[in-house]
């Protein structure tokens, strides 16, 4: 059973990372995207100013909350704390989850401190209860946040004021059932949970009048063997959801092979013949799936900047280097990498030339007025840093906050385009690029657009579809 309700407000998704985050996703950038993914351990961490972010300066944007199961079933590790001052405690938000989501997370985790395993959910009893709490939190909680006794009072007045509805605005435009990741060798046990998270989640959301979002979750290598892919799907199929949220493990599309870029196309072709598809981490090789009408695909999400992609086991970040979203790309690649590319394009024989061949979004216009080439350095400005290593003195260069902002602003931009192509442009701007920044640039940095025009013209119904 489903409802009559949208689950997503549109194909463009973007996922909130961190209150820094904001000010890409307010004011001039509210209106690029259609709907916001929020983690549960941020609503958890900060719920007050999650609930003030999306009723007052996100203006009602439609939302979900991904509830995060699959954290549990990990190394006990990733969910402590490393600070010097609490040093192998669970961390606080997860710690509010688990206290949120109950048994059998709550005693495993958060008191025995270990991981959650298939056999854990094998009570019935223990298995509705935990998806029942785990729907009402993503349900109530940022709703719950306008209720308190300490910003009530502020909340009838802004109801009242502005005529908004505290009902359905504060609530998800879809649940997310509670899940776990997939792999090869863990696929049948954790799959028969998630099934049965996924039947039980159906009713309890149908019975408040919300579409339910089932997430699949799976390993890279799972893509390698086509036989795994169609079991998987046709487990599936006892749960006709409003919508599937798929998420492949660590994926980039631009270092895809084309035989995994294929098995992607069937997997989300697969699951869209039961329920609609949204991929959770992709870039442009699923927007243009979804601008040309294949693979089943009704809505795209990546992060700030850089969430195209993303592992579910999270690791230590590396060393910030200055990237510039590259339009004929696709791609954030390093400055000097952009600069080479721009020069190439013609890009710097003047401010229109850069607009026309390069990029034209507000962020651009802002930055590239009267010197390209000077302007253009705005992206890679950085500072010099030394500090001595193994004995060893060393100097590296770290990108200015403005330089960052200037990016993430130029990447919101430009995302915010490539969700509006045609079908032919799609087409045209990786063959463009593939012809005219291959030598320049070489295969390690170019080479997706030759793999992905490849794939995508190959694709049946495509013809069709790019007229």
């Amino acid at each position: 059973m489903t409802t009559s309700a949208k689950p997503i407000a549109g194909p463009h998704l973007v996922r909130y990372g961190t209150a820094a985050d904001q000010r890409f996703l307010l004011g001039d950038f509210l209106s690029t995207y259609d709907q916001l993914v929020i983690n549960a351990t941020m609503v958890a961490h900060i719920p007050g100013a999650i609930a003030s972010f999306i009723t007052q300066r996100a203006r009602l944007k439609p939302f979900c909350v991904d509830p995060q199961t699959h954290a549990f079933q990990h190394d006990i590790i990733h969910l402590q704390s490393k600070s010097s001052r609490k040093p192998g405690e669970i961390k606080r938000s997860l710690k509010i989850l688990l206290e949120a989501y109950g048994e059998p997370v709550a005693s495993r985790v958060g008191q025995a401190l270990q991981s959650v395993l298939p056999g854990d959910f094998r009570d019935s009893h223990t298995l509705q209860g935990f998806c029942e709490r785990v729907l009402e939190f993503q349900l109530n909680a940022v709703e719950r946040e306008t209720t308190r006794a300490d910003v009530s009072k502020y909340y009838r007045y802004l109801f009242q004021s502005k005529r908004m509805a505290p009902g359905p605005g504060f609530r998800p435009s879809a649940l997310v059932a509670p899940y776990f990741y997939l792999t090869e060798a863990t696929m049948r046990p954790w799959r028969t949970v998630n099934i049965k998270c996924a039947q039980l989640a159906q009713s309890w959301a149908a019975s408040k009048g919300i579409p339910l979002a089932v997430q699949v979750v799976i390993s890279r290598e799972v893509l390698r063997d086509p036989s795994l892919i169609d079991d998987l799907v046709r487990a599936y199929e006892v749960v006709v959801p409003s919508l599937f949220l798929i998420w492949v493990d660590s994926f980039s599309e631009h270092s895809a092979s084309e035989r995994e870029l294929r098995a992607l196309v069937q997997l989300f072709t697969g699951f869209a013949g039961i329920a609609p598809v949204v991929n959770l981490y992709g870039g442009f090789f699923s927007v243009a799936l979804q601008r040309l009408g294949l693979g089943g695909l009704v809505g795209v999400t990546h992060g700030l900047e850089y969430g195209e992609e993303r592992g579910v086991v999270p690791v230590g970040g590396g060393i910030p280097v200055a990237k510039f979203y590259l339009p004929a790309l696709h791609k954030r690649v390093p400055f000097r990498d952009a600069l080479r590319a721009v020069r190439a394009l013609g890009g710097f024989r003047s401010a229109s030339a850069f607009r026309t061949v390069v990029c034209d979004c507000r962020q651009c216009r802002r930055v590239i007025t009267t010197n390209p080439e000077t302007d253009f350095a705005q992206y890679g400005e950085a500072r010099s840093v030394s500090f001595v290593r193994s004995g060893q003195p060393i100097t590296m260069e770290y990108p200015l906050p403005e330089t960052k902002e200037r990016c993430a602003a130029h990447y919101m931009w430009s995302k915010h385009r490539e969700y509006r192509l045609s079908d032919r442009e799609v087409l045209q701007s990786l063959s463009d690029a593939r012809t005219r920044l291959g030598r320049v640039l070489g295969a390690e940095v170019a080479g997706h657009c030759k793999v992905w025009e490849r794939v995508l013209s190959t694709l049946p119904g495509v013809g069709r579809n790019s007229k």
